[in-house]
């Protein structure tokens, strides 16, 4: 098998992160390839956590439900990459591409370093849903405001970058993410003939 190079799409709620992670352990039970994991909300918390000047403004975007301009997912993407890749991990990508410059950035990346054959899973929910998932999840920035908030820019900057992918020849699988979570695994695995 061929490793795997996988960008998620769905708004927040809509179960990326899980699905990614038992993604990515099945493929570490299935393949000898290593992962890399690029969770860009993990990489924006990490560096507000810094105490950096950047990390306090990094910081007051994510607290205002904002989305990052564009070079700071394309700057941090870059690093991780450029630090940890081999040319034969998987690479599995959630929260990238949510404007044009980072989705051009990524697929120009992607075609640098050989992998311009990726594919795109887009998990589909309703607002609602969102709203519910999150509000549970109870993180510090996930307010029912800042969420709304995040849920419209979903909308309007980042739906139009899946279009943009397809235009450029990416491969689009839409997932629906509304039933549990061992239906949308299997559909995933499905979609990507693992199974």
């Amino acid at each position: 098998m061929n490793p795997l190079t996988l960008l998620f799409f769905g708004s927040q709620g809509a179960g990326k992160g899980t699905q990614v992670q038992m993604l990515i352990d099945y493929l570490k039970a299935h393949t000898k390839n290593d992962v890399i994991r690029i969770d860009m909300g993990n990489e924006l918390r990490a560096l507000r956590d810094t105490g950096t000047y950047a990390g306090r403004l990094t910081g007051e975007v994510i607290d205002a439900g904002h989305r990052m301009p564009d070079f700071m997912p394309v700057y941090l993407q870059t690093k991780k990459l450029v630090d940890n890749f081999t040319g034969d991990q998987h690479i599995i990508a959630d929260g990238l591409a949510r404007g044009a410059d980072q989705t051009r950035g990524f697929d120009d990346m992607m075609q640098f370093f050989k992998r311009d054959n990726f594919q795109i899973i887009n998990l589909v929910i309703s607002d609602d849903s969102a709203v519910k998932r999150l509000l549970l999840r109870a993180r510090n920035d996930d307010t029912e405001e800042a969420i709304r908030r995040r849920l419209a820019w979903t909308k309007t900057d980042v739906l139009p970058q899946v279009e943009l992918l397809k235009g450029r020849g990416r491969v689009v699988h839409e997932i629906d993410g509304e039933p549990g979570v061992e239906t949308i695994h299997k559909s995933i695995l499905a979609a990507l003939k693992l199974t």
